[in-house]
Order: structure tokens, then sequence, then C-alpha cells
């Protein structure tokens, strides 16, 4: 019998999620039957690509109130996070909860690989219970896949400290939705991130969890491919994924900048790719390899996104980055504390401050060797063959989905 794979994200709207997934499904190898189920299906057909069959997830997402004031939300840590995304609200937690236990039923799933998927993994776990054969892998950047044993969940960045929702309340109301759908409580909030197997794609360096991970817990980032060290690059390369170009701001300094430019910018509108195209910015069609990113910049600019910042620090590279929520921030404020990136947060990035810090980040020669030291230092710990090592790590899950398979079979 040939296994179902499920590939599942529920809370993140980036690319990372699904080059994440995408990039566990090739690792896994040929001869599987393989669903996505996504918040957003912005970047889906990545994975269509593969013979995936995608559809939408229900979304866990912050509400419209919440993005317009968000200090209507928590942020002091993951739970209050969860809270602000959806775990706070039984209709959410439910509706969540049953699509995907009718999906892991319905598509005879014998494999879960969760990226920021909590519901998922909860609704793979009671049917675990009821003698359902399916393995769970838990996946994901550090920041959003907190050790399971930890309670209670640490706050994440010392200057905001605001809960709406104490994690108790919100482990109490996940309890009794979970309840009534037969599933076991849990005892602490983390314990969601339970799973069969769990691969940690971060560096130490952008995971706050580190300490509290057993021994070799972390993987390499997924950053798309091989990373080359960069040599000799004349350019900033720009890459925002989502929402970051509805900043007018950004987009008259992105246009007045003098300096010489290349970029991805899926998420763009059509009337900002034209009028940075008209002040002779270089914009590609499709994602970059990371060879073609390291061959050209001397600078990358981003949002502080954990694949981008990752690719940049085994690269070499120096960043600029102009967080648009806390992970974002946390990622911005580690590799600024490395010393090779610089960052401006929200209220800060008037269009003359953004060309102003990208000019001085450019040439500042001491943060490009900072960047360059790190760069270095990053790869003397990696093996030389970064696909082979993430199919080894996973040559145990894929032998336990065969298992489910031939048992259910």
């Amino acid at each position: 019998m040939t296994p179902g794979v499920l590939l599942a994200c529920e809370m993140g709207a980036g690319r990372g999620h699904v080059s994440t997934l995408a990039a566990t499904a090739r690792a896994l190898g040929p001869g599987l039957r393989l669903w996505a189920a996504l918040p957003s299906l912005r970047y889906a057909n990545e994975l269509a690509a593969m013979g995936a069959e995608v559809v939408r997830a229900p979304a866990l997402r912050y509400t419209p109130e919440a993005r317009a004031d968000p200090m209507r939300a928590g942020n002091a840590s993951w739970a209050d996070y969860l809270a602000a995304c959806g775990l706070a609200r039984a209709d959410a937690v439910r509706r969540g909860l049953a699509f995907w236990r009718k999906l892991i039923v319905d598509a005879d799933i014998s494999l879960l690989v969760a990226d920021y998927a909590p519901l998922a993994l909860l609704a793979a776990r009671g049917l675990q219970a009821e003698g359902w054969q399916i393995v769970t892998l838990a996946t994901g950047t550090g920041y959003g896949l907190p050790p399971a044993t930890l309670s209670p969940l640490p706050q994440l960045l010392p200057d905001f400290d605001h809960v709406v929702q104490p994690e108790a309340e919100t482990l109490a109301l996940l309890n009794s939705v979970a309840a009534a759908e037969g599933i076991a409580p849990l005892s602490h909030l983390a314990a969601l991130y339970a799973a069969d197997h769990v691969l940690v794609r971060s560096f130490a360096l952008f995971d706050p969890y580190a300490a509290a991970r057993p021994e070799n817990s972390l993987h390499t980032p997924e950053t798309g491919g091989a990373v080359p060290m960069a040599r000799g690059g004349d350019a900033v390369f720009v890459y925002l994924s989502t929402s970051e170009l509805a900043d007018p701001e950004l987009v008259e300094a992105l246009t007045a900048v003098r300096l010489p430019r290349y970029g991805y910018l899926p998420a763009a509108p059509p009337e900002v790719l034209a009028r940075l195209a008209a002040s002779g910015m270089e914009l590609a069609a499709a994602p970059l390899a990371p060879a073609e990113i390291a061959r050209r910049a001397r600078l990358v600019l981003c949002a502080g996104q954990h694949g981008m910042l990752s690719l940049a620090a085994l690269a070499g590279l120096p960043v600029v980055a102009l967080p648009q929520q806390l992970e974002q921030l946390f990622n911005a404020r580690r590799a600024e504390a490395a010393g090779f990136a610089r960052l401006l947060w929200r209220g800060e990035r008037r269009r003359a401050a953004v060309q102003s810090l990208l000019a001085d980040a450019f040439a500042d020669n001491a943060l490009a060797a900072n960047a360059a030291a790190l760069g270095d230092a990053l790869r003397s710990g990696l093996g030389a063959a970064p696909d082979a090592a993430l199919s080894a790590r996973l040559a145990p899950v894929l032998a336990a989905t065969h298992r489910a398979a031939a048992t259910a079979g």
C-alpha cells in the first residue's frame, strides 16, 4: 500500500513554510501519495508541482481587530501568540480539529508533517489513541516549535510582555474542546507539539529554546538549496514576500536609493513592481537560487524571515532587516547581536531612514567582515551534502511510515 503523507500548515502565510514542507517531501523520496493543506494558497504551486493534492486549511491567525491594534493581543510568549491566532476561540479550535481529523481519515494518511500546525498534531494524536496508524513529524523553525516538555512558555522578547489571556486559560479552553472530540487532555500547552519525531530547522542563533532542547536537536535551516560563500557582489538583494510593500515609505525608499538592486517580490502589487522596475531595479519572476543570490549580492534587504536570514548568514552576507512581526523582530535582533545585521522596527521606517540605513550598511566594511566570519563559522559545522543529511535524518520517519501503512492495509 502506498503511504499517504499530509504536509500541514495552519499558521504561516510566508513562502518559508511551503519551502520547508516541500524540502521534507523531497527528502522523504518517491513512492508516496502527497497531500498538502495550507492556510494560504499563494505558494501552493510549489507543492502541486511535486504531485501533491493541495487544499486550503482553516487558518489560525490574528483577528482583523488585533491586526489593526496589536495591543489587543498578547505578545509575551508563544502561548500569547497561540491564543491570539485562535486557540482562545472555541469555534476556531473546534473547526480546526474537525478539519484535520476528516482529512487524515478521508485521505488515508500514514504520516503527518506539521509545520506551524498545532491542531493538526492534536487531531492526529486523538486518532492514534483510537488505533489509527499514523506517524507524526513536527518540523519548522525553532521559534515556532517549542520543546513539548516546556512549561510555562517563556517570554521571548524583553520589551514585549503584554498578556491578554493567561496560558492556563488557553490550555483549559483547548482541553475542553478537545475532550468533546474524545481527545485526552494536555498537561501543559507546549505538549501540543509532542510528536513521534521532531525536526527543528534552525541554527541555535535563531532558536529561543536551544538551551532547553536535547543535544543534537537542531538541523540545518531550509534555505532553498545549497548556499555558497558570497564573494565580491556589488548589489542589494531584496526579498519581501508578504505585505511589506504596502508601506508607501518603503516603496519610496526602494525607488529612490542609489544602489544596484535586484530581487524577488512575489506579493508586491503590479503598480509597485512597475515603479521599482522603472527606477532600475531588476525583478525576478521566480525565486532565485541561493548561488545566484550569493554571487551578486553585497547586502540583503528582507523582513527578517528565518530562511532568508539563515541563507545570508551561511553565505556571509550582511543584512538590513525590516521586521513586520515579532518572530521576525526576534530573528533580526539575534542577527544584529551577532554583528551581521542592522534593523528598523515599525514606526522607524521613514523613507529617509531606510535609504540612509541601506547606504550605510552597503558601505560598512566591518559589518561585511562580521558576516563573512559568521558564514565561515557556520559552514564549518555543515557536511558536504545537506540534502543527503536531511534524507538520512528522515530515514527513521520514512521507515515508520511504511510500517504504519502496511499495518493499516
